[in-house]
């Protein structure tokens, strides 16, 4: 395998999981006694420090003691449909980390992707199951759909970048952990986090225009950080997840149905929706108006378009119609919820 000078590489797999089921559930397994950083000389672990331990996650098919994977919209909060979204959102590690005890259970986010960069410290880090040991000068991408779980060593120092999957990037479709060795590379990805923190932190004009180039620069990176590594292990399951996914953006505006995504590709309603409630926990039915309902959040909270205007760009042809649809998926009128979008824009501290 080819692998740039600057990165040692961790390549990080999704398993393809168990047999199909209604839904993804976990049983919380006490940790391995080995810990993962071991074989990592620079994780805390190796160079004898404290490493804090998640639980193993192991796919159950039937038990009463198991607990549904938890789907986060940021960290945590299990709902953001009140929320104007934002280009991305950008925060130290600290700054939410010390909240949790520096521990986050395993959880996945179904329409974001996240980028952690670790100056400092360490920690352990399990995805879709697998742990792994990380230390200081650390990347971290996390996509979409992937079930993960930190303990960060407290005092951890760094960033971590939240980025809506619609925000088209250059990014990879599986979860990669880099190793930055390069001399020069850990202090420019520092830089380039430091920028888009600021800028994300401030209310000045072009504020979205420069959060989307900041969030293609640290996409292009990432790339080029990565180019040459072999093809990780996929499963059939999220490539047709990635494949509808694809379809949604180009489509809900059309009011498609679930079952002309599923013609599209090649598979049974029936099928799409049992692989969309494995994947995600959701019906094909919910994660098709989900999206329809960002836009139409993003275009109440960001532009001065009358309801019945973005009624209408929507595709809806009644804009009563889409009023109580609004009102029944955000639980706010879309009058409500644009003054209430505006009172915290304005919160926002001015640059």
């Amino acid at each position: 395998m080819s692998i740039p000078a600057r990165c040692r590489i961790w390549l990080v797999s999704s398993p393809d999981g168990p047999p199909p089921m209604i839904a993804t559930w976990v049983r919380i397994a006490p940790p391995p006694s080995r810990i993962a950083g071991e074989d990592n000389p620079d994780s805390p672990a190796a160079n004898g420090r404290a490493c804090p331990t998640l639980a193993r996650i192991e796919p159950v098919r039937h038990c009463p003691a198991a607990v549904r994977i938890p789907s986060f919209d940021l960290y945590g909060e299990t709902s953001a449909w009140q929320r104007p979204p934002d280009v991305l959102h950008c925060e130290s590690i600290a700054a939410r980390s010390r909240l949790y005890d520096w521990s986050f259970v395993a959880h996945r986010h179904d329409a974001l992707h996240q980028i952690f960069w670790v100056t400092k410290g360490g920690g352990r880090v399990t995805i879709d199951g697998s742990p792994h040991g990380f230390g200081p000068a650390t990347l971290i991408f996390i996509p979409r759909l992937t079930v993960h779980g930190f303990t960060f060593t407290p005092g951890t120092t760094g960033w971590v970048v939240t980025i809506p999957a619609s925000l088209a990037l250059p990014l990879p479709e599986t979860p990669l952990i880099l190793k930055v060795t390069g001399p020069a590379d850990p202090a420019m990805l520092s830089g380039i986090l430091a920028t888009m923190a600021d800028e994300h932190d401030h209310d000045r004009p072009g504020r979205a225009e420069m959060l989307a180039a900041q969030a293609t620069i640290l996409a292009v990176w990432i790339l080029r950080a990565s180019h040459g590594r072999e093809p990780p292990r996929d499963s059939a399951r999220r490539r047709l997840m990635r494949r509808f996914t694809r379809l949604v953006e180009e489509h809900y505006r059309d009011h498609w149905q679930v079952e002309q995504y599923a013609a599209a590709l090649a598979v049974t309603p029936t099928h799409l929706t049992r692989v969309c409630r494995m994947v995600t926990g959701k019906a094909a039915s919910t994660l098709i108006q989900d999206r329809l309902m960002l836009e139409a959040r993003r275009l109440l909270a960001h532009t001065g378009l009358r309801v019945s205007q973005i009624a209408h760009e929507l595709g809806f042809a009644d804009p009563a119609y889409f009023t109580r649809l609004f009102t029944a998926r955000v639980r706010q009128t879309p009058t409500a919820f644009r003054a209430a979008a505006a009172r915290r824009l304005q919160a926002v501290e001015p640059g």
